[in-house]
């Protein structure tokens, strides 16, 4: 997770081209077979089956999710957290909805390689919207918030390709991209005949408490100086962090579920304290996140 970097701001970098549900796998078990896969276009188009531009977008979400590193000067590698959610003994096919969740989590948690996707689902409260009222409130963030111009084609690009990443159905422009994100399944953002879309905060009961286990645990791992958050920064963040409760579009009704069920099953991880008035959630030890994918996982395959 990367706190936001006014200084550092990327739009576009998905050459228009959704995520899709095997691009991540293919990606790493490609670097895995040979590392220098992405230094040759051409070989990486033989091995992954795709055209020029789908090379670079499969090489952008690999470094957006942190899956792969790719170190300027340095081999490419799988990164811990690569091995721990796709690895051979963890969920490479995308089978647990967990997973899909935690991809959503590394996306949005992401505002340095994915801008636009941190700025919906963290800064942008409209429930409901049409297509160029989120381009302009974009548009107006990087502006005003940090200061730069992006063309109106850049910003359309960000707009369009979340749109039919996360948008099932005809209302996010049709096509074969929405048919083949796995991220519409989450349901995040839908067509709204009336209005255009809809990006409602909701209980979501059904929401893995792996997921948000994750989404803390990475909070809380990226900045270890911090002992507990309030709950408030939890739900709307407002400190240049992601927000879990934003990011998966909870009501503060929805978070406190989720993380009852979260400290039920993971009983030594947090805790729930009011302080000087402020309700705050405490970690009660340092957890790496990819030990709690290894955990699940591994319970899982049990």
């Amino acid at each position: 997770m990367i706190k936001l970097n006014r200084s550092k701001a990327a739009f576009g970098r998905h050459s228009t081209f959704p995520l899709r549900y095997a691009w991540l796998t293919k990606g790493v078990r490609a670097i895995r077979a040979n590392p220098h896969i992405f230094g040759t276009p051409e070989d990486a188009m033989v091995e992954l089956g795709v055209g020029r531009n789908m090379v670079s977008a499969i090489q952008y979400w690999l470094q957006v999710t942190r899956v792969v590193a790719f170190p300027a000067g340095k081999t490419p590698c799988i990164t811990s957290l690569g091995e721990a959610l796709l690895g051979e003994h963890a969920d490479p096919y995308l089978e647990d909805e967990a997973t899909l969740w935690i991809i959503h989590w590394l996306i949005a948690s992401n505002p340095e390689l994915a801008t636009g996707f941190y700025w919906f689902f963290n800064r942008f409260a409209m429930p409901r919207f049409r297509e160029p009222e989120m381009r302009q409130s974009l548009t107006d963030f990087a502006e005003q918030e940090l200061q730069v111009r992006r063309s109106a084609s850049t910003i359309k690009s960000d707009s369009s390709t979340l749109l039919r990443m996360y948008a099932a159905g005809e209302g996010n422009g049709g096509g074969e991209d929405h048919l083949d994100s796995p991220l519409t399944q989450l349901k995040l953002v839908e067509p709204d005949p009336i209005q255009g879309y809809r990006s409602p905060r909701a209980s979501r009961p059904f929401l893995p408490p792996l997921a948000l286990h994750f989404a803390l645990a990475d909070r809380f791992h990226s900045d270890l100086q911090t002992p507990a958050l309030p709950v408030r920064v939890l739900l709307y963040g407002g400190d240049d962090w992601p927000a879990v409760g934003a990011a998966f579009r909870l009501t503060e009704e929805g978070l406190m579920a989720t993380l009852a069920r979260v400290m039920d099953r993971y009983p030594d991880h947090y805790e729930l304290r009011d302080t000087a008035g402020v309700h705050q959630l405490y970690r009660r030890r340092a957890v790496d996140p990819c030990e709690t994918l290894s955990d699940h996982y591994r319970e899982r395959r049990a």
